[in-house]
């Protein structure tokens, strides 16, 4: 039976992930008339991605007073501050906002012609059918970035380890929470431009071509343009190409210096708006914290992996497997050892960044949210282990504890998203494991 099933899925990786993707618009579209405390469908950090997107496209600027005023609550424009400019502070970068745009004026344009019928639907980039439109596109991208790391896993194993490891960690950790629950965040939209990312660059293995690191420069100002701490990931082929720039200075360092203007082009939006809001090229977010926003002498490491509050691995476990198969990767051959070896540097750099940030359990969190820009590593990572496993008498055993973890982490995130149990608060290992037998029977009963 699991090896019928083993093969089903490897015939069929692409009806896979697109069933996995109608299941999450639907759930996504289901929870839209529940209640909420704000009224909105973008909350959180998504708030200010979001306000972008009115204050571009239909006001025209990058005064966010109207935006805040609906979004947050009146009185509430000042929320985050003033900057020198006298314009409400938005500290998050805009590539989300740019990603999202074609949704957002579809349906903008889709709310013109209504009203034109004669409906009276407010054509001011701020209500349901806006956010709804919107948030479709950040579950729809988030479900291209994991078809891009299919196919980047893909390129090395079967189609059953490959898909089998893209759905696992679809499902298996926080990137579900994330695509269903809060899409108006920036994970999604961090989780295609870097599937994109990893994808050409592993095609770019070698010297390359001058083409290919053009293209792969864009797409990598595109991450930062999305995430500015991505930008880790993206120093990762010039890490890989140092040997070769050490051997060949003349033909390697144009197709560098290639790379990192176009790099710099498809950033350069952001330069745009942190001078229109600033008056100088400078993080919104670090002008925010006066310096203070990270300790770089005292990481958390231990906590940001092994906490209650939010521990990557105790919340999600899944992704201790993943690591672990990092190390089958590296054995597969030379190119995969040293491509590995930059794999792993790229994640401890995350950590360390991670555990440096004055909010190492990245504050309202289900799990090691920011964890979600090293999918495409964890994946390549559990395809290797899975691909190994499959070749043994453990595959039904690896399904069994996949379906639990699944099931588990399932309900987990629902009692996140009910308020079961503190947000803010850490859980012990106990907690964390029984805590869908537990919290949700008794969060129903008091209800």
């Amino acid at each position: 039976m699991g090896l019928r099933l083993w093969n089903t899925i490897g015939k069929r990786p692409g009806m896979v992930l697109a069933t996995l993707y109608v299941l999450c618009v639907l759930a996504f579209l289901a929870t839209i008339p529940l209640p909420r405390i704000d009224n909105q469908l973008v909350g959180s950090d998504g708030t200010f991605y979001y306000a972008y997107l009115p204050s571009i496209w239909l006001d025209g600027d990058l005064d966010f007073a109207n935006q805040y005023r609906y979004l947050i609550g009146p009185g509430r424009e000042s929320i985050a501050g003033f900057t020198p400019r006298g314009l409400p502070v938005n500290a998050y970068p805009v590539g989300s906002a740019l990603l999202w745009s074609p949704f957002f004026l579809a349906a903008h344009l889709a709310i013109l012609a209504l009203r034109a019928l004669g409906a009276t639907i407010p054509a001011d980039g701020m209500g349901y059918p806006y956010q709804t439109a919107t948030l479709l596109g950040s579950i729809t991208y988030g479900a291209m970035g994991l078809w891009l790391i299919y196919r980047l896993c893909r390129r090395r194993f079967g189609p059953s380890p490959s898909v089998a490891a893209v759905a696992l960690l679809w499902l298996g950790s926080s990137v579900l929470y994330y695509v269903v629950a809060e899409p108006s965040m920036v994970h999604t939209s961090s989780l295609f431009a870097l599937g994109l990312f990893f994808y050409l660059w592993d095609g770019q293995q070698g010297e390359g071509t001058s083409r290919g690191w053009l293209v792969l420069g864009l797409v990598g100002g595109l991450v930062v343009l999305v995430r500015v701490p991505d930008a880790i990931f993206v120093a990762l082929p010039v890490l890989g190409m140092l040997p070769q720039l050490l051997r060949a200075p003349a033909r390697i360092l144009p197709r560098l210096a290639l790379f990192a203007g176009a790099a710099l082009l498809a950033f350069a939006p952001q330069l745009i708006v942190w001078q229109i809001l600033y008056g100088s090229l400078i993080s919104g977010y670090l002008s925010l914290s006066g310096g203070l926003a990270f300790h770089w002498l005292s990481p958390q490491w231990i906590q940001v992996l092994f906490s209650g509050l939010h521990g990557l691995y105790t919340w999600h476990p899944l992704l201790l497997a993943a690591t672990a198969g990092l190390v089958l990767l590296a054995r597969r051959s030379p190119r995969e050892r040293r491509f590995t070896l930059l794999l792993v540097i790229g994640l401890l750099l995350q950590l360390y960044l991670i555990s440096a940030w004055r909010e190492w359990w990245q504050g309202d969190s289900f799990g090691g949210r920011m964890f979600i820009s090293a999918m495409p590593i964890f994946a390549l990572g559990l395809a290797a282990l899975l691909d190994r496993l499959s070749y043994g008498r453990y595959l039904t055993a690896v399904m069994l504890v996949s379906i639990v973890l699944l099931a588990w982490n399932g309900l987990f995130m629902l009692e996140y998203r009910l308020g079961c149990f503190s947000r803010s608060a850490p859980l012990s290992v106990s907690q964390v494991a029984t805590a869908t037998f537990q919290c949700l029977p008794d969060f129903l009963l008091r209800r």
